[in-house]
């Protein structure tokens, strides 16, 4: 039955097949491309596409379309042998070498924008094998401006913003990295940038303002597809907070009586620094005699009488809080003890010497021989 079929075939049908064989054996055609291309926005960039073929055919046609949102594929230039080039926005749209090469393919855009971006058909059409094509697909950059600042938080205790970081005018949006071992937290926002189809992003550090964050340096890090290596930018951080480590000095604890023009000064450390009126001086037992004046973080003092046992506290405060510390004040002197009913005087010859001090009304005496002065 085989041997019956193949007898009647006619002389036309054995034409067909032979000819089918020859094709077939006359190997492929392809049309090749890099799928990935890359371009700069503002700039130019060249949409590689090339026929192969071992075989000698003829290109009839070369047409680019790409592919949208929706799924449809307008065309972006045709070139025809004879008719030459059609192209829809010719003033930056061009055949790279089509009128030499119509095997050459390939296309080259100026003045990249982001709606450039998307993935491009190419396809070749030749005789008598038909039609071949191929994808690429064209990313358009925009390389960000980076920058980085340190922000002058608010003297208040809470958390806020105390640094920023920006990648403006970016495409893709630029990546904004804090180091992990700030104790904060960060926000983003993202808006458009100035060119169309770029984005700024800026990047705000949060924390409640301290002292061991004050002159920190931290570095933010931005990302981007256009940087080799992401961007460090160093941020010194500038925090307030409240009075600490408060000290009083000038008492070295060796007051004698008819000691004149002593200076006790009020130190501490605090964002921002106090003006006059942040310093307090006062004492626990009432106020100072009137050889006692107060002169900011100075305490002027043009005579020691009237300060024995005496606590003297200075209070240091700012707009985020206070801090105090108190230096107890003993004065020594030289004195010896009359009969009751007369007045305390002055140490004379050949007496005992007497340390005198009062406190709430109890005396205390330290008695030492007077016989050797």
């Amino acid at each position: 039955m085989a041997q019956l079929a193949g007898a009647t075939r006619s002389p036309l049908s054995w034409l067909l097949l032979f000819c089918y064989a020859l094709w077939k054996a006359g190997g492929d055609i392809n049309v090749l491309a890099p799928y990935n291309s890359t371009g700069v926005l503002g700039g130019s960039t060249t949409l590689h596409c090339r026929l192969t073929s071992n075989e000698n055919v003829t290109v009839t046609q070369i047409t680019w379309m790409k592919t949208d949102s929706g799924g449809s594929h307008p065309l972006v230039a045709v070139f025809h042998p004879k008719k030459g080039p059609n192209i829809n926005e010719p003033e930056r749209v061009k055949f790279l070498a089509a009128q030499q090469d119509l095997r050459n393919a390939s296309l080259a855009i100026s003045n990249l924008s982001v709606t450039d971006e998307g993935i491009y058909e190419c396809q070749i059409a030749t005789f008598p094998r038909g039609s071949k094509s191929t994808n690429v697909r064209l990313k358009v950059q925009a390389r960000p401006k980076n920058t980085a600042e340190a922000l002058e938080p608010s003297p208040t205790l809470i958390l806020q913003d105390v640094a920023k970081c920006i990648s403006a005018d970016g495409h893709p949006p630029g990546r904004i990295i804090w180091p992990s071992n700030v104790n904060g937290s960060h926000r983003e926002i993202k808006e458009p940038g100035s060119q169309p189809g770029t984005t700024t992003v800026t990047s705000y550090l949060s924390m409640v303002p301290s002292r061991q964050a004050d002159g920190k340096n931290i570095t933010c890090r931005v990302e981007h597809e256009s940087l080799k290596e992401p961007d460090q930018l160093l941020v010194t951080l500038s925090q307030p907070y409240p009075p600490e480590n408060v000290s009083i000095s000038g008492y070295d604890g060796n007051w004698y009586v008819d000691l004149t023009n002593l200076v006790l000064t009020c130190e501490a450390h605090s964002k921002p620094e106090p003006d006059m009126a942040g310093y307090n001086w006062n004492t626990t037992t009432g106020d100072f005699p009137n050889s006692v004046k107060r002169q900011g973080n100075k305490l002027l003092i043009s005579t020691v009488d009237g300060l024995n046992n005496t606590v003297i506290v200075c209070k240091v405060t700012n707009a985020l809080g206070s801090g105090q510390d108190q230096v107890h004040i003993i004065v020594k002197g030289e004195y010896f003890l009359v009969s009751p009913g007369r007045a305390l005087q002055s140490n004379p010859p050949e007496r005992e010497n007497v340390q005198y001090s009062s406190v709430n009304g109890n005396y205390s005496l330290n008695m030492e021989p007077n016989g050797t002065r």
